[in-house]
């Protein structure tokens, strides 16, 4: 077995080293904004890991593959345009993480809405129309449904006895 790549960017091995099942990590393209003054602003209680060093680097790809070498990730989540706007992306997500285990959000609000609720939002400098994607950690067991992922108040909707059969099909 071949061991596990090694990140050298000290602050995201150290993010990637602790995540927790169920805990998220965007990558984003170039064009996602990340201050106060943007289109879709990004919570100031997220985490942001800037790697963009020069147009196109590193691509969303790139930081994908490392990441998923060197991480423990059971899905990802990519945007429902995806597969149209940027084929050769979504192609490349199901190949990292098995189609089965991807998962497709509105781009708005949906997906935005879930930028807010991620571990770490890591930034490249990838030009890609809808590449962004989310990697979900995990480990071997059950997935986590995406309802639990995406719905802030999932617990309490447990708690209800409301919460989604974790064995359904997702809609």
């Amino acid at each position: 077995m071949a061991p596990k790549v090694r990140l050298l960017h000290e602050r995201l091995a150290a993010v990637v080293s602790q995540l927790r099942h169920g805990e998220m990590v965007y990558i984003a393209d170039a064009g996602s904004g990340t201050s106060a003054a943007s289109l879709v602003p990004l919570s100031p209680q997220v985490e942001t890991i800037d790697l963009g060093i020069a147009p196109g680097l590193p691509s969303v790809g790139d930081v994908l593959s490392v990441l998923c070498e060197a991480g423990d990730f059971e899905a990802a989540i990519v945007t429902e345009d995806m597969i149209r706007a940027n084929p050769e992306g979504r192609k490349f997500v199901s190949e990292l993480v098995g189609e089965e285990n991807v998962h497709e959000l509105r781009y708005l609000p949906e997906f935005y809405q879930l930028r807010d609720r991620v571990k770490v939002f890591v930034q490249t400098g990838d030009y890609s129309v809808h590449a962004n994607t989310i990697l979900v950690a995990g480990y071997p067991s059950p997935p986590i449904p995406l309802k639990w992922l995406t719905s802030p108040t999932w617990f309490q909707d447990l708690s209800d006895g409301q919460a989604p059969d974790s064995t359904a099909p997702e809609a």
